[in-house]
Parts: C-alpha cells; structure tokens; sequence
C-alpha cells in the first residue's frame, strides 16, 4: 500500500511540481502536433484517411521517449545521489518498489499523453478513432513499446550513479531515437543501412508501423511483440542484475529482521 501512495505522490509531483517534465511529457507533442499537421493543411493521404492519422504516432513518440529516457532515471537518480534511497531502508522501505512505483507512475503519464493526443487530434484535426477491438490491440502494442523504453531508462540509473551523467545519458538517447525513428525528420529519407538497423528498435515501429492497426490493416504486429519481447526480457536480466550490484544488502538474509538488524551492536549493549 505504501508504494502505491508512493506512486501517487510521484504522479503528482510531475503533474503539479515538475513543469519541465510536463511540458515535454504533454504539451510538447501537441505544440508540435499543431505546428506539422498545421503547416500540412492536414491532406489527404488515401483511403479517406489524412496526415493527422498518421502524425498521430510520431506525437505520441514525442512524448513517451523524454519521459521515460529522460524524466524517469533523473527522478531516480536524484534519490539515490541525496542518499534517500539508504534512508528508505533504514525505515523498512525497499527501495527496489521506489523503483517500480516511479516506473508505474511515468506509465500513467504515457496513458494521459495517449489519451490527450487522441482526445486533441480529434477535436481540433478529426482524427480517425478505432473500433474497440482494434483500440485494445493498439493499446497493447503501445503499452509493450513503453515498457521497453522505461526500462532503458532505469538501466541508466543502475549504470550511472549521478545525476549529470546520467541527464545526459538519457538526452543523447533521447535524441538519437527521435532522429532515427521518424520523430525529426521523415524516416523513409534515411538512409537504408540506418533503417535496416533501426528494424530492431521498438519505438522505430510506434513512429512508423502502428498505423497499420489504426488503418485497420491489421490487428497484430507479430515481428514488433516479438521484438519487445525479446527488449523486455534482456533489460529485465539487465537491470535485476544491476539492482543486485548496487542493493546487494536487500538480499542479504539477516535472522535478526527489522531495518535495524543492518546495524551492529555496540559491545555495551551486552550484559555483564
């Protein structure tokens, strides 16, 4: 119960008190929506479907890959340099479930920016919406695509240890993504030796095949769950792994229990 009051308290202070990660988190991909689909004139693409269904995904990629490459570990990161994460376990706290609740937390912020995109997209550009079974399977397809990129940014936390380095870590990745995925420039002007490498990046298929499943071409991505998959279970060994290294302690069994019991006792606690 702790760590969901945990991940509540964390979900507000990015909403209410974290401006800089709410503006990237989800006003960004809406001024930027505005700006592309704008500029556009919102054409035609085909199929009676217009270039908002499409720029669609490339909004929510603006959005999901700073807050979970970027906002995410500094959040972490900062923790663990003020030495909070020592005090959690000296009050019983496991600061493994920190970890996980800020996690969850930076999820909810995905699902809000996914449904203020949607919600935007169609008021202001009339955005197709989905059949509902349809809308699950993109709902899926997006959540596996998040999971994948919030544990990136956790694996920065476990290998870098303070904030700078790891703010940096987390904007060169967050760039490089969003220049090789689509989310700067148009993905098809790459070049084809940088696509063919970019095929085995999660996110490259929110920017750029998801709308498959919102054209109604398709209900399932196969190559892509497999993929993410493949992403979650390496970066799940990965940061388990990582979390052993630097929270060795936790695992420790100590009989003597209790957040004291990793304290040793001073000799004249003993009787005479």
């Amino acid at each position: 119960m702790k760590y969901i009051r945990y991940g509540f308290i964390e979900l507000k202070v990015i909403l209410f008190r974290t401006p800089i990660a709410l503006f990237f988190s989800i006003i960004f991909p809406l001024i930027m929506m505005v700006i592309i689909v704008g500029s556009t004139g919102n054409v035609e693409i085909g199929g009676g479907y217009r270039f908002i269904d499409k720029y669609a995904f490339i909004a929510l990629g603006l959005g999901a890959i700073p807050t979970c490459l970027v906002s995410l570990p500094i959040s972490i990161a900062i923790e663990k340099e003020i030495g909070a994460f020592e005090r959690y376990v000296l009050f019983g706290i496991n600061p493994i479930g920190i970890i996980l609740a800020k996690m969850i937390a930076h999820f909810f912020i995905t699902m809000i920016q996914f449904m203020l995109v949607i919600f935007f997209g169609r008021l202001v550009f009339d955005l197709r919406l989905l059949p509902f079974d349809y809308f699950l399977s993109f709902i899926l397809h997006f959540s596996l695509c998040i999971l994948v990129l919030l544990q990136m940014g956790v694996l920065f936390v476990n290998l870098f240890h303070r904030v700078q380095v790891v703010q940096i870590t987390g904007m060169f990745f967050m760039f490089l993504l969003l220049a090789l995925t689509g989310g700067i420039a148009d993905y098809s002007t790459l070049p084809e030796g940088i696509r063919n490498v970019m095929a085995y990046v999660p996110v490259t298929y929110l920017m750029n095949d998801f709308y498959k499943i919102w054209f109604l071409e398709t209900k399932f991505l196969p190559h892509y769950l497999a993929l993410a998959a493949i992403y979650i279970i390496a970066l799940s060994v990965l940061n388990m792994f990582a979390i052993y290294r630097n929270y060795a302690f936790l695992l420790a069994k100590d009989k003597k229990g209790g957040p004291m019991g990793h304290f040793h006792e001073h000799p004249f606690n003993e009787r005479r």
